[in-house]
Formats: structure tokens, sequence, C-alpha cells
């Protein structure tokens, strides 16, 4: 099942999640983790793919986040939090929930996804693509228990190794 939700807020996508799950009848959450993927609407495809294949073995709340550009002038001015919200089947044995944030919003991703996170489970933030330097010290990245850092897409691969390498908290993968 899913559920499209234009200009929202973090209270409403929460309520989809529980509808979502009514509807197809399995109102109860048994969710191992919570993933958020941090990455662009490029590599969001693959990521989630990756994501729902993954909660086969550990079902999860995956939260997407994508960083959104408006194409026109007049776009750019708004600031809003679009999401799809897919439970069952689309979702392998968990929840997505793809968010859009656009403008300012984009900036304070942690706050929109602070109050999706699921009580009592661990965090693990993933970027497939365009990782921070430093993942402990990023917003996002200070939610979570687990950091995990991708570097195929990166050209200079050994140098941001070494990047990482030199900042590594306890957390970083």
């Amino acid at each position: 099942m899913k559920i499209d939700l234009t200009d929202t807020t973090a209270s409403k996508v929460n309520k989809a999640l529980v509808e979502g799950r009514r509807a197809i009848g399995t109102p109860a959450v048994g969710m191992v983790l919570t993933m958020v993927l941090v990455t662009d609407e490029e590599n969001a495809y693959d990521a989630i793919r990756a994501a729902e294949e993954a909660s086969r073995e550990h079902p999860s709340r995956t939260l997407v986040v994508i960083r959104r550009t408006a194409r026109s002038p007049r776009d750019r001015q708004g600031n809003r939090l679009d999401a799809e919200v897919r439970v069952g089947s689309d979702a392998g044995t968990g929840e997505t929930v793809i968010l859009r944030l656009y403008g300012e919003v984009g900036k304070h991703a942690d706050s929109v996804v602070l109050p999706l996170l699921l009580p009592d489970a661990p965090v693990v933030v993933w970027w497939p693509a365009d990782a921070p330097d430093e993942p402990s010290k990023d917003p996002l990245g200070a939610l979570a228990a687990r950091r995990i850092t991708d570097l195929y897409a990166d050209e200079d691969a050994l140098d941001v190794l070494d990047r990482r390498a030199a900042l590594y908290a306890p957390g970083d993968t």
C-alpha cells in the first residue's frame, strides 16, 4: 500500500503509517531498527531497493531523506515536506517512508526524522553516496548508534577513506 502526502508534517506521516498498517491488517509494529537513508534522487531507487531487501532479514522502518531543490524560481521560495508512505508488500517486510524536503526544511532533516523514529529501536543512518567526512557530527548521524558510508561513488575513494579514518568515531562504518 502506498500513501502520497504533499506539503505535509511528520505528524501526518505517522498517522499515515498507522492507517496503512491497519488497512493491511497488521496494526502491531515488530521492527528491529530504524534505517535512515540519506540520498539524492539519482541514487534513491537502488538504495531503497537495497534497504527493502535488507528488511526481509531484519524488519525495519526505512526513512529515506532526499533534499530537493525546486526547479522554478517561484517554487524555490517554498519550504515543504512531501512524503510517500509504503507499508506491506510495497516496503519489504517493514515500512518505508520517502521524505522529500524542500527549501529550509532540507536544512533541518533531523527535526523531520526525529518524530518518525521507532521507540526503543536502534537507529542506523546510511549514506549510499556523498557522505559527510565526519558522519557522527552530521545532525542525522548524531541520531544514530551506527553510521554507514559508502565510497563506491567517490572519485578519490582512498583520499575520502583517509579523511574518514582520521575523523572516525565509535559507530562509524
